[in-house]
């Protein structure tokens, strides 16, 4: 979880450097270069074992959506010189209005994946339960791609939660101070501690990092409306500022990354983890 927490934060620094320090006029290069990586990773991680496949299909999606989503809506803002949004007590960026455009596309596509007889996602599963929809059988573990699967749950929960935040924030719909908004903030509170203290009952690293995904995306948008709302700084785009602790979350992510790749393949509780 902490994994998957912290590389939200840092995906928006790296956005940051790339444009304003690291690839100033040739960002839209170093996003394409990225995201081939991305796909190549992802590609590599077919037919490995559960836990590279985790492990890159993760690390693909990550790099698709930072370079290829995020920078393709930076691309088309900057054509159509789309301004910032004056929503809440931090201006949105131009390419996050674009990203409202996307929200057919999201829910058209999603079709697929909430029919699929092989998703293994909880509140899909739950809704088919409720519903009473017979999708099929599933496949066993082993032959499934574990590594687009992870690919695709990273892209399209961050995508869905970022449309979710930006409806809430635009004004012409509801807008930050709306009820809506505050029990959005504790909804995704006690929704993450629920899902984190489920987590915490996994027995495998790789598991709980498919596991982990929504659980910390989910816990990151509290942050987001915090900052949303001026409660909090968004330290990840003034490096100046907050070099010291942009280090300490740096290595923060790379000491849960280093302790989950040698934590051992399985830990001995007294209870069984969550299906």
């Amino acid at each position: 979880m902490l994994i998957v927490y912290f590389w939200q934060g840092m995906r928006h620094f790296i956005m940051h450097q790339m444009q304003h320090s690291w690839f100033p006029g040739r960002d839209l290069l170093a996003a394409f270069i990225i995201g081939v990586v991305g796909v190549v990773m992802t590609w590599m991680g077919l037919n490995k074992s559960e836990n590279t496949a985790t492990l890159l299909g993760f690390a693909g999606g990550s790099l698709i959506w930072l370079s290829w989503v995020e920078f393709s809506l930076v691309w088309v803002a900057r054509d159509l010189q789309v301004a910032p949004a004056a929503w809440g007590a931090k201006e949105r960026l131009p390419e996050y209005r674009v990203m409202l455009s996307s929200i057919g596309v999201m829910f058209a596509t999603l079709v697929f994946f909430f029919f699929n007889r092989e998703t293994r996602c909880n509140a899909f599963m739950w809704l088919h339960r409720r519903l009473g929809l017979k999708v099929g059988e599933k496949s066993s573990a082993q032959a499934r791609d574990l590594a687009s699967i992870v690919c695709m749950e990273t892209i399209y929960v961050t995508w869905f939660f970022y449309i979710y935040l930006l409806m809430i924030y635009n004004s012409n719909i509801l807008g930050t101070d709306r009820w809506v908004t505050f029990a959005s903030c504790i909804g995704f509170g006690v929704w993450a501690i629920y899902l984190a203290q489920r987590l915490w009952w996994f027995q495998r690293m790789t598991p709980a990092l498919r596991y982990a995904i929504p659980t910390a995306i989910i816990a990151w948008n509290v942050n987001e409306i915090l900052e949303k709302w001026g409660h909090l700084d968004e330290i990840w785009v003034k490096p100046q500022q907050y070099a010291l602790e942009l280090s300490l979350v740096t290595a923060a992510l790379v000491l849960v990354i280093a302790l989950a790749i040698l934590s051992p393949a399985r830990r001995i509780v007294g209870r069984d983890a969550p299906g």
